[in-house]
């Protein structure tokens, strides 16, 4: 079996046999429309290398996937060094009782920091000090109008057929 996917070849093969061979799609007899289909076409093949690849680009996603969160692991780490080092020079400067210094690499100051807000009770916030998000919730949409309860705004759509894939 070659590898080479080719959509519009299997496409022209199954409408050469749409014209050939007619009553195959119109005796509802759907054994014999696969048979006729692997039989006559590259229509199996064609998907077993779909399938094969789809596999195999869901492995890839999965190792990226595992990458990147031992990747941002490794970048937590790096980032709780950095800022405990931070610390360290901040206290030891502290400690010296110096404000400045020096070093061929880099200048370490002290300096005064800026006010930051503290929040000590959300609730007596005045309504111009508060930021409330807007968004649908799709979840109470979907159950009114499961119910039959109109929802200005929204509706369901139609179903869409989804291709389903069960790995032997």
């Amino acid at each position: 079996m070659r590898d080479r996917l080719d959509p519009t070849l299997v496409r022209t093969e199954i409408e050469r046999l749409k014209l050939t061979h007619p009553m195959i799609w119109d005796d509802g007899d759907e054994q014999l429309l696969i048979d006729s289909l692997e039989g006559q076409t590259d229509f199996h093949n064609f998907l077993s290398v779909v399938v094969r690849r789809m596999c195999e680009a869901e492995a890839c996603a999965e190792g990226i996937g595992d990458m990147i969160r031992e990747v941002k692991e490794r970048q937590q780490r790096f980032e709780q060094r950095g800022e405990a080092m931070r610390v360290m020079a901040f206290n030891l400067m502290n400690a010296a009782e110096v404000r400045k210094v020096e070093l061929p690499q880099a200048t370490l100051s002290i300096r005064a920091g800026t006010p930051r807000v503290l929040i000590l009770d959300e609730a007596r916030l005045p309504e111009d000090c508060i930021r409330i998000k807007r968004e649908p919730d799709k979840i109470a949409i979907k159950e009114h109008l499961a119910r039959g309860e109109p929802v200005a705004g929204a509706e369901l759509s139609n179903r869409e057929d989804v291709l389903a894939v069960r790995i032997k």
